[in-house]
């Protein structure tokens, strides 16, 4: 009985490999069919319907073939990824796509998943927007994005009862302004945590010892560490990497949402040993890095599962 399950199972997932393989083909050959008129000779009212009933393809399948092949024209680094992974494989990158960061950016298209991808060209937005607006400098040669106008504040929220809102407006006196308030709360909730700190443990064991586990996972509040992610944390992952230096720290632990974390191990993030809400992006891992090596061996590992 298992066998036969496993035998559906890798029938299933052979014929699914081959029909993206297929539909991947069917979307390089839009552009012409478009251009011929091919639709319109086989007696169809329209390529979408062409489309849809020879390969399957819906409406907006074929307006993501057609806006990014349009995009990709000249650029065979980039149709080179397409051909391997697929249209959606480089649609993150579409908005800041050009002749001179083709390369850069097909590199990262063929090693990311798209969600990593979407996270990474997000990133290296908001630290462009950054370094425009300061005197920080550019570390990502050929990557340039429109400049929106920087952002010097930001308004939130606070769903409060009563009491803790009257509260709140007390301690920030009738002179005292939220971001003053909030700073010091914060530095207040730093030093409590430093207190509660656990001792780190040598160990040869990957399991993070429990204590350690609950105060990163407090630390970050449940959400990735990384900037100004929002997301939920789902990885923990050690900075020093515990290939490395078999110790788990609760300071060189990171609470990190999926794509930050892969991005982490792909050698993108600059100076990891410093806070995580002060990283920044990097260009390409450093392969001189002791970390690499181990970069490279998970990376491997997780292509193989």
């Amino acid at each position: 009985m298992q066998k036969h399950i496993q035998d559906l199972h890798f029938q299933f997932q052979t014929y699914g490999r081959n029909a993206r393989e297929w539909t991947r083909k069917c979307a390089l050959l839009l552009p012409e069919i478009v251009r011929e008129r091919v639709w319109e000779q086989k007696g169809f009212d329209s390529v979408y319907t062409y489309a849809r009933v020879l390969a399957g393809m819906s409406r907006d399948a074929v307006n993501d073939a057609l806006r990014v092949l349009e995009k990709a024209e000249g650029m065979p680094s980039i149709l080179k990824v397409i051909q391997e992974k697929g249209i959606n494989s480089v649609k993150p990158i579409m908005t800041i796509l050009n002749m001179a960061n083709q390369d850069f950016l097909a590199e990262k298209a063929r090693v990311m998943s798209k969600n990593t991808l979407e996270m990474y060209v997000r990133e290296l937005k908001s630290q462009t927007d950054i370094a425009a607006s300061s005197d920080l400098p550019r570390t990502l040669e050929n990557i340039e994005f429109p400049q929106d106008q920087a952002i010097t504040k930001k308004i939130i929220a606070l769903d409060v009862d009563p009491e803790v809102a009257s509260a709140l407006e007390k301690l920030k006196g009738k002179d005292g302004d939220w971001n003053t308030l909030m700073k010091e709360l914060l530095e207040i909730r730093e030093k409590m945590l430093a207190q509660e700190k656990p001792e780190e443990k040598i160990t040869e064991s990957r399991h993070i010892p429990v204590a350690i586990e609950r105060y990163v996972v407090e630390r970050a509040r449940g959400v990735c560490e990384f900037r100004t992610c929002t997301k939920q944390y789902e990885i923990l992952h050690h900075i020093q990497r515990f290939a490395l230096e078999k110790i788990h720290d609760p300071v060189r632990i990171i609470a990190l949402c999926k794509p930050h974390e892969r991005m982490v191990h792909l050698g993108l993030i600059e100076d990891e040993h410093i806070r995580p809400k002060e990283w920044n992006m990097t260009k390409d891992a450093d392969k001189d890095d002791p970390k690499y090596e181990i970069d490279q061996m998970v990376q491997r590992y997780r292509r193989l599962r």
